[in-house]
Order: structure tokens, then sequence, then C-alpha cells
């Protein structure tokens, strides 16, 4: 089982855009805290073109709900999240681990050091240019094709 955990994601386009994307790639989708939900937004709907339907949708209150349903699973949970401690997704595609839920962020603040401590691993994008983060929808995309590659 493969999970996109969303933390606070302020855009409904980029909810909608990542629940496109997990449909395409066999992904599972979370939704946590004031993360949009096609069930009352419709802007996520227009987005996500019915690929709401077919994902596995589930939604939580707080992200600890999600991440303790998650490790009641049996699943890896990590973060996607540059700190000092986290490591490369090249490394991540190396795990045997085929079971995992990413935590994507807010837009602006990132995923919040209280659910950090949560996760199992803190994993980021190596970032080749001056910028230091990718839009969530971009990133979300990257990881997942990224850790189907890997299992």
């Amino acid at each position: 089982m493969k999970v996109v955990i969303l933390e606070n994601v302020r855009s409904a386009y980029n909810v909608g855009n990542i629940i496109r994307t997990a449909d395409a790639l066999g992904w599972q989708v979370r939704l946590t805290w004031y993360t949009p939900s096609p069930l009352d937004t419709q802007k996520v709907v227009k987005t996500s073109l019915g690929a709401e339907i077919n994902v596995g949708l589930k939604q939580f209150g707080h992200t600890p709900e999600a991440i303790e349903f998650a490790k009641e699973q049996k699943l890896l949970v990590i973060a996607a999240e540059i700190t000092k401690d986290s490591v490369s997704l090249a490394s991540l595609q190396k795990s045997e681990h085929p079971d995992v839920a990413i935590i994507f962020w807010n837009e602006v603040e990132g995923v919040l050091d209280s659910t950090l401590k949560l996760v199992d691993k803190v994993v980021h994008i190596p970032m080749q240019g001056i910028k230091e983060s990718l839009n969530v929808g971009q990133s979300s995309a990257i990881f997942m094709r990224a850790l189907l590659r890997a299992n």
C-alpha cells in the first residue's frame, strides 16, 4: 500500500492535482487539518477530474491520527521535507520497504515540527539550482514516481 498524506495544504488546485497524480500512479490519499476536500470544495473536484472517486480517500482531523492509522497498517511513514537530518530521496529509493506513507506539507511553512517527530524518516529531493523547494504538486509527483521504481 502506498499513501500520500496532505498536511495543511492550502490550495484546492494543488490538492486536486495530487489526487489526480495519486490515481494515475496507484496511490491512496489522506487529508488532514484544513486541507480542502473534494467532499466540500468544488475546486478540488474540478482539478482532480473524477480521480477523487478512485484513490481510497480518507479524511482525518489531525495529522497524528493519519500517522497512527498508517503505522497500524505497517506503513513506513516519511515526511517530505528538508532538514539538517533529512536523507536524499535517491537513498530512500534503495529501500526494500514496499509499503509507505509520505506526508506533504503546507506550501508556506512546510511539515509541522510536531509531525516530524512522529515519522520514521525525513526525506528531501536534492536540488540543483538556487531554489530550495518545489511546488507541493510537483514534489509529490516526483516522490510517488520515484518510490514506484524503488519497490
